[in-house]
């Protein structure tokens, strides 16, 4: 069985090369518009706000089950 090691520059490649995959999306996205801007706000409002019912329906649920749990 042949074992082959590692380059001892593999993880330097993958850093450098994550960081330009990441300045080039940075350089190559475009400005963000006001109306853009707005719109992104607006779902991410509307995204907690389905969080925030999802997370009160199930907490409520669980205080129902631990009243009624405690009658048995």
């Amino acid at each position: 069985m042949l074992s082959t090691a590692p380059s001892p520059f593999a993880l330097v490649k993958t850093y450098v090369f994550r960081r330009y995959i990441t300045f080039r999306n940075e350089v190559t996205a475009p400005a963000a518009s006001p109306v853009t801007d707005t719109a992104r706000r607006a779902r991410k409002l509307l995204k907690k706000r389905a969080k925030s019912e999802r997370l009160r329906n199930f907490f409520g649920w669980c205080a129902g089950c631990e009243a009624y749990g405690s009658i048995f």
